[in-house]
């Protein structure tokens, strides 16, 4: 699979803004399962940017603005290839919630395993992942029933929630969108011991005429992977209840949003009269395509 992603956000001030400083995480990662072929960012006002790789690995873009503007443009351009990497014939079933203990002292998991910003166990968290655990023994089996667990029971209303919103809030109101659902179930994981992680990224919607729609895709996505030893990180959306497959692409990583953010950024000035305006779009190409 191959994509065209275009993915802009535009700032409105009432009064000039300056001194706005912005990290951004738009660029996809290169990977063993895709490829970036292309990526270009624009921002107006022009200003130089900074590229740097952040402790996850993910690709950071840094810009500063000095002079006074009323508008900031940030848009993206990327093509990405993604190749086949999960085989739903073969899931990766057979490792024991009973060898989890062993995955604490590895390095590519310890941070995937404990509170966060956003993801904070508590008592009642616990014990509502074990009730969807239901004795599985398999590390698998249980962090799939957890994604259907949050399909079946959550509903999904954009706008409802914000950035502020926590695993725990979504676990009481059990209403969201897509990044409430991956932060709830990190936490679950997490509460039983499997390392589990964010991803926010991109996802490809066939569209019309096709057997499924995916909801999330009008805007970037997000979802979580759990770790496997002699798998690696598995991707389970819990927004469209799908173990990730090659209609994805995976922008960053991290422990939870905070982490992964595709604009970040201050500024002073800007007035009361704010607003910001986001528009993805992800199209497949062919190969021959230019």
């Amino acid at each position: 699979m191959r994509y065209h992603i275009t993915h802009r956000t535009v700032f409105t001030y009432g009064e000039p803004a300056y001194d706005n400083v912005n990290e951004v995480r738009l660029s996809p990662v290169d990977n063993p399962h895709q490829a970036v072929e292309f990526f270009v960012l624009k921002v107006i006002p022009a200003t130089r940017l900074k590229r740097f790789t952040d402790l996850y690995s993910n690709p950071v873009h840094h810009f500063e603005i000095g002079h006074p503007h009323q508008r900031l443009s940030i848009e993206s351009q990327s093509i990405v290839a993604v190749a086949r990497y999960i085989d739903y014939a073969v899931l990766p079933y057979g490792f024991s919630h009973s060898n989890l203990n062993a995955l604490r002292s590895r390095e590519e998991c310890c941070e995937f395993l404990y509170d966060s910003r956003y993801v904070q166990r508590s008592p009642q968290i616990w014990r509502e992942a074990v009730d969807v655990q239901d004795g599985s023994t398999d590390v698998f089996q249980t962090a799939y029933a957890l994604m259907k667990f949050i399909y079946d029971n959550c509903t999904y209303l954009p706008g409802l929630t914000d950035a502020s919103t926590t695993a725990a809030d979504i676990c009481e109101e059990k209403r969201g969108v897509c990044q409430d659902f991956a932060h709830l179930l990190i936490v679950y994981c997490r509460s039983l011991g499997i390392p589990c992680r964010y991803v926010s990224g991109y996802i490809w919607d066939p569209g019309v005429g096709s057997n499924e729609t995916m909801r999330g895709a009008q805007a970037s996505h997000a979802w979580a992977e759990i770790y496997l030893p002699e798998h690696g990180w598995i991707g389970l959306d819990p927004t469209n209840n799908k173990v990730v497959n090659e209609q994805y692409v995976v922008a960053a990583t991290g422990r939870d949003y905070d982490d992964v953010a595709p604009v970040r950024g201050t500024f002073y000035g800007g007035g009361l009269q704010r607003s910001m305006e986001v528009a993805v779009k992800v199209k497949r190409i062919d190969y021959d395509e230019e």
